[in-house]
């Protein structure tokens, strides 16, 4: 028998169809126009935080037969990018890269990235171009917003934080 959702159910609905959409195409891209292995709905330990922080994708790019490995933390949002975003954000990578230093945690976030359907306000750009973090707007293509583009990610650059 089918169920008559209400109106906040729909919206939950479509809001989790929505992010899905975005982690497949997001995947999508940065395998096939950077060679990432990428996984999706991953975790990350930290060294103050108990829980472990969800990692939307976490991408990985091997080089010297597996010897070095960049680790690619991306952060999806159907919304629009604000500062505290961004501070979040790099507390949370910086809290993962304290636990891999202790060997809390198997994965150090070399480069950050957020991804975002509804862009960016200013203050939230001008702090990643600071901080060295990759912003990309899914727009029909994705597009690289701030000052780290394309080839800073194929030469795999690290983030600053």
């Amino acid at each position: 028998m089918h169920k008559n959702k209400t109106l906040p159910e729909k919206r939950r609905n479509q809001a989790s169809e929505d992010q899905s959409d975005l982690e497949r195409r997001a995947v999508s891209w940065l395998k096939s126009q950077f060679g990432y292995k990428c996984k999706e709905g991953d975790s990350a330990k930290g060294r103050v935080s108990k829980k472990p922080y969800e990692v939307d994708i976490h991408c990985t790019k091997e080089e010297f037969f597996g010897i070095l490995k960049t680790h690619l933390w991306v952060d999806l949002e159907n919304r629009q990018i604000k500062q505290t975003d961004v501070k979040s954000f790099v507390e949370a990578a910086r809290d993962v890269r304290e636990a891999h230093n202790d060997n809390i945690e198997k994965w150090p976030p070399k480069m950050l990235m957020f991804i975002s359907k509804r862009g960016f306000d200013k203050e939230a750009i001008d702090l990643a171009n600071r901080y060295r973090i990759y912003l990309v707007l899914a727009a029909e293509r994705f597009e690289f917003v701030g000052k780290m583009n394309r080839e800073y990610l194929k030469e795999k650059e690290d983030s600053e934080y």
